[in-house]
């Protein structure tokens, strides 16, 4: 009987040992998906919150990107360049906002878009804060410059009855008259050939002519013949500033705008003066140009030119 009960047992032996073996072998099994389904439901919980941020901040860019275009919008300038880039960057915000609303479009990309932008807006500020004073300097500059065509045309006028009331006729009398004054543009051609012309960006000098009338009174010889151009923004015009280009006339000194010598002898005549533009990248201003004519120290006449 001893020899039938050791077999049996060794094989109780080794079916228990397999059992738990396999119980081990589930246990760890287990305890792998245990672990595996709680690291899952981690990490969704992780990308739940990521989600949920990354909404937050699509919202507050679209928030921004709003708050930027109605900034723009309010924006107001009379420079043409500038409104021009105006629209263009209100056109960009828009493009934006479509792209914040899109969930496929990456996050950290709109943000960088965004804050050029704004960048941009704060330097677009500053630049139409500066155009808008610059502007009403430039108002206050035109009314100070029609202040100086009026009184300058006031002292003309006082001159010229200054002179009419002189009370020595010998001297009026022996002074030179300018009559059929004309005065214009002239467009220079290739072959140094020219052409009247009344615009002010195809004006390359501007001409004036004139009869001077027989005087039998005054000394026939060489007469000193000025010319003086009051540009549309008051300025004389004047090839220079120093003695060279400087004349006296009814008591006091200033620039001419071009002189001729004639040799008079006491008969009628006439004569033409011109001033040139400094160079192809200067034009002549559109406006009302006031021209005075003076031979020797006085004022012999007067005239007005308007180029578009």
């Amino acid at each position: 009987m001893a020899e039938d009960i050791t077999p049996n047992s060794n094989n109780n032996n080794k079916i228990n040992n397999f059992l738990i073996v396999l119980v081990i072998l589930l246990a760890v099994f287990c305890g792998v998906l245990l672990w595996q389904y709680f690291d899952l439901r981690s990490q969704n919980s992780n990308k739940g919150s990521e989600i949920e941020v990354l909404n937050d901040e699509r919202t507050e860019l679209q928030s921004e990107l709003e708050e930027m275009l109605e900034d723009f919008e309010d924006m107001e300038t009379d420079n043409d360049s500038m409104r021009a880039e105006l629209t263009n960057r209100r056109n960009e915000i828009e493009d934006l906002l479509a792209k914040v609303k899109d969930k496929d479009f990456a996050i950290y990309k709109l943000r960088k878009e965004t804050k050029t932008l704004r960048t941009i807006m704060r330097g677009y500020v500053v630049t139409i804060d500066s155009l808008n004073t610059l502007n009403v300097g430039l108002r206050q500059e035109n009314s100070a410059v029609k202040e100086r065509l009026t009184s300058e045309k006031r002292t003309n006028q006082s001159l010229q009855e200054k002179n009419e009331g002189l009370s020595s006729k010998v001297a009026l009398a022996s002074r030179l008259q300018a009559r059929n004054i004309s005065a214009y543009g002239v467009r220079v051609k290739r072959d140094m050939t020219g052409k009247d012309t009344d615009r002010a960006n195809r004006t390359d000098k501007i001409r004036v002519c004139f009869d001077i009338d027989e005087n039998k009174i005054t000394p026939a010889g060489k007469k000193s013949l000025y010319i003086r151009i009051i540009a549309p923004d008051g300025q004389i015009l004047s090839e220079g500033l120093g003695d060279d280009y400087r004349f006296e006339f009814e008591g006091q000194k200033g620039v001419f705008s071009d002189k001729l010598t004639i040799d008079y002898n006491n008969s009628a005549s006439n004569a033409c003066l011109d001033f040139s533009r400094a160079s192809e990248e200067v034009e002549f201003l559109a406006g009302e140009y006031f021209i005075t004519i003076y031979a020797e120290d006085y004022e012999i006449g007067t005239a007005e030119l308007e180029l578009k």
